[in-house]
């Protein structure tokens, strides 16, 4: 990772993760979070880190801090099947809001704070309007 990356990183409370098998062992059914996929250009990287903790500042969250903070390296070994959940919207780096253990979706980097307090009013809240399926691993 780079090092003013990781410095941004370590301050800001994102954990590095390899893989889908990382994450689902940090992550609970009822978690909310969001994992930002690292591009090979650390200047955008450190942008878009800032560009996601400066939204979670402003957003008004009744005084949760459950908020889940994730990035995944290009160097990760699971990197390109993570990958595959974004990159569509604007390329890499991008963000993919994690709700429980199985809930993805990408949000668009042109319109990121609006996308993460729209993701926070809908999931994050302890509601999960249309992204749980309800299946059996989490609801036996």
């Amino acid at each position: 990772m780079f090092p003013a990356l990781l410095i941004l990183l370590s301050t800001t409370s994102f954990v590095p993760i390899e893989d889908f098998a990382e994450l689902d062992a940090v992550a609970g059914p009822a978690d909310f979070g969001f994992l930002l996929i690292m591009s090979g250009d650390s200047i955008a990287n450190k942008a878009m880190a800032i560009e996601i903790v400066q939204s979670l500042e402003v957003l008004e969250t009744g005084g949760c801090t459950q908020i889940s903070l994730y990035c995944v390296s290009m160097n990760a070994s699971g990197y390109s099947e993570m990958a595959e959940l974004a990159g569509k919207l604007g390329g890499f780096p991008s963000v993919v809001s994690l709700v429980g253990h199985c809930g993805f979706l990408e949000l668009d980097p042109e319109f990121l704070a609006s996308e993460i307090e729209d993701a926070w009013y809908r999931w994050g809240d302890g509601s999960t309007q249309g992204i749980c399926n309800y299946c059996t691993r989490c609801n036996p």
